[in-house]
């Protein structure tokens, strides 16, 4: 907390008025002393016991510090506002991949496919592999891989490489949007469910021509920034970059 031009002008008109000058300090620090303390009885009551212990010389300056690192931190600045919408729409993101599985780290991922850790690494940097850069660690959804029989190809999911080699070097998040995000008609006259997603028809054993058709749709996919024909306009949200990836 800091005295404001406004104060100290009314300061020195005092000042210029012939008030007593020691009790007009005196005035000025019991204001900051009432500041400071409300500010640690809010927001660091547990650390007034401590400060408390401290000889005289280190007492003040120790409140003093306390009290304006936590008004700092707690300062709301549009920088701030605009991480914590960054992380709310990663953390929803996450979430959202909740809803077809989850995600794995990469040892999990080395398990299911056979391979060690650091050549699960390579395949997502060569873009073999569906990564999430989350931090510190590499997420990986879990909805491109499979263990079932019927649909699974070396622990991916069937169509899932061609797919990914078609797609090219987009980010995961845009990966997941291609996955995840509703598909309205194919070129062959396939029948199709409004729900359908290429996650949908991959699960339920994809047929060669319609692996073709979803090759087709991965390379427009890739290719453009809009939404490619064959994606439905509503389902954009699912596709979104800002989590980043």
């Amino acid at each position: 907390m800091g005295t404001t031009t406004k104060e100290l002008n009314a300061l020195a008109v005092k000042l210029k008025s012939g008030f007593d000058q020691p009790e007009l300090v005196r005035a000025r620090i019991i204001n900051l002393a009432d500041h400071f303390i409300n500010v640690l009885k809010n927001k660091d009551s547990e650390s007034i016991s401590q400060l408390l212990t401290l000889p005289d010389d280190e007492f003040w300056s120790e409140v003093k510090g306390r009290a304006n690192y936590i008004e700092i931190v707690a300062n709301i600045t549009q920088e701030k506002k605009e991480h914590e919408e960054f992380i709310e729409t990663r953390n929803a993101f996450l979430a959202h991949l909740g809803e077809y599985g989850g995600v794995y780290k990469s040892s999990k991922v080395a398990d299911i496919l056979g391979v060690t850790r650091p050549t699960v690494n390579k395949y997502g940097e060569n873009h073999k592999l569906i990564v999430l850069n989350w931090g510190i660690e590499n997420l990986y959804p879990v909805f491109q891989f499979s263990v079932n029989k019927k649909t699974s190809n070396k622990g991916y999911l069937t169509g899932v490489p061609e797919m990914l080699a078609n797609l090219g070097p987009v980010s995961g998040v845009k990966k997941c949007g291609f996955f995840l995000r509703k598909i309205k008609t194919f070129n062959l006259g396939i029948e199709l469910a409004e729900s359908t997603t290429v996650l949908d028809i991959l699960r339920n054993g994809a047929s060669n021509d319609e692996i073709a058709q979803l090759i087709k749709l991965a390379q427009m996919f890739s290719s453009a920034d809009s939404i490619p024909y064959g994606f439905q306009e509503g389902s954009r949200r699912q596709g979104s970059e800002s989590p980043g990836a």
